[in-house]
């Protein structure tokens, strides 16, 4: 075989590989664009509502949802209601996010996209693992930071950055995760306030809602920073009575409070080490109204054999306000 033949030879099978390379390269580009438009949950979306469980991690959140009984649970308070309004919002984001196109300009760590477990920055991104009923895992995404009206984000063991629609506006705040608020009671709605603590009962009462309020002394009180306590009256954390001490403990002091509903709120104050937690016990008067009843009935599994942790200012102020 002379010269001239080798080189020939050579020569096409050069060709030959560098063909077979363009196509190659053109094939991984068509599919990396045939992917736009696609769900990004796209198993997820599949499955539907054999989705049963959801875990979202972040550098100051790990939160693991799970479906039963027909509502969303938080296993990380033992099981308590997750908040309806942020699951739907939530699902509403996964089942319509599709990839709107490829973000070759930006770096993973530009997008937010770094492992967000391992990151102290509060603005990294927020990992979200979807598993169905079989305990399978169906999508692993990394939702990131915002480019105008879309989200930079990727599956987790992948490196291509998408750009994507859905707003992910998610807290990694659990109290945000929370059925909430615990109590929401207009002040003008509360006709008598009873306090007891080891100092002794105190009490505030009104004839009318436009009257003013009046303490045992039958002298006038201005309560109104103590009712507007209850207008939005939230918790930070949840936990099942028999997963805490306060079986065996007394509160620190007791608030009850009497609507013109005639639904009646109990509340139990305690004091854990530096935290504060209250138990909350809904009962009504012998004459209540249908309201207050159907509450009762509806509304009564929130509180129930459950202990909330709230803010520590709140605690503070609860336990050492006085009726003057």
């Amino acid at each position: 075989m002379n010269k001239r033949m080798l080189l020939a030879g050579f020569l096409l099978t050069c060709i030959s590989i560098g063909i077979a390379y363009y196509s190659i390269i053109n094939q991984k580009i068509f599919i990396k664009e045939n992917i736009i438009g696609n769900f990004l949950f796209e198993k997820t979306n599949k499955q539907g509502i054999d989705v049963d469980k959801i875990i979202i991690k972040a550098p100051q959140l790990h939160i693991t949802l799970y479906y039963q009984d027909k509502f969303w649970h938080i296993k990380e308070a033992d099981g308590y209601l997750a908040d309806l309004v942020t699951m739907n919002k939530l699902f509403q984001d996964i089942s319509q996010s599709k990839i709107e196109a490829l973000a070759t300009d930006v770096n993973i760590a530009q997008a937010g996209l770094e492992n967000p477990t391992e990151q102290k920055n509060p603005q990294a991104g927020f990992e979200i693992y979807t598993y169905n009923k079989r305990g399978q895992l169906l999508d692993a995404v990394i939702i990131g930071g915002k480019k105008n009206n879309l989200r930079y984000a990727k599956n987790k063991n992948t490196s291509e950055i998408y750009l994507i629609s859905g707003d992910f506006d998610l807290s990694d705040k659990l109290k945000y995760w929370f059925q909430q608020p615990l109590i929401s009671i207009e002040p003008k709605n509360i006709e008598s306030v009873i306090m007891q603590s080891e100092t002794g009962q105190q009490l505030a009462f009104r004839m009318s809602e436009q009257s003013a309020f009046y303490n045992l002394q039958q002298k006038p009180t201005n309560i109104l920073p103590l009712l507007e306590k209850f207008m939005l009256f939230t918790f930070n954390n949840a936990k099942k009575i028999q997963n805490t001490p306060l079986e065996s403990m007394e509160p620190e002091k007791v608030i009850v409070l009497f609507p013109y509903s005639g639904l009646i709120y109990g509340i139990e104050i305690f004091k854990i080490d530096e935290d504060y937690w209250v138990e909350i016990d809904l009962s009504i008067t012998k004459l209540p109204t249908k309201i207050a009843s159907d509450y009762i009935k509806d509304s009564k599994f929130l509180y129930k054999d459950w202990a909330f942790k709230i803010d520590d200012n709140l605690g503070k102020y609860l336990i050492n306000y006085k009726i003057n």
